[in-house]
């Protein structure tokens, strides 16, 4: 079934068009999220990709993964971690 409106990568909710201003629509940002500074988006859309990670990573994921376990905001440092020993729970973390 396909998804109506339009899906916002900070917040990752599929929302109606009306939530989404005209330069929203090319970012795929919604006017909620465009109200929010910098950093809440950067932090919000990392965490988002880390919640939505596939089954299989390439390469290129898994050194992103292993770049967010430095992070410098524990939120996102947090979960990095615990996707890392969920998929890789016989490797060391400093590899």
């Amino acid at each position: 079934m396909k998804k109506h409106g339009h899906y916002c990568k900070v917040c990752g909710e599929y929302k109606a068009n009306e939530k989404f201003s005209g330069k929203g629509h090319a970012a795929h940002i919604c006017k909620g999220c465009s109200k929010l500074s910098a950093a809440e988006k950067a932090e919000s859309m990392t965490v988002n990709r880390l919640l939505n990670l596939p089954y299989r990573l390439s390469k290129a994921d898994i050194d992103w993964l292993k770049n967010r376990l430095h992070d410098k905001r524990p939120a996102v440092r947090a979960l990095a971690e615990e996707q890392y020993e969920m998929r890789f729970p016989h490797r060391n973390k400093t590899e």
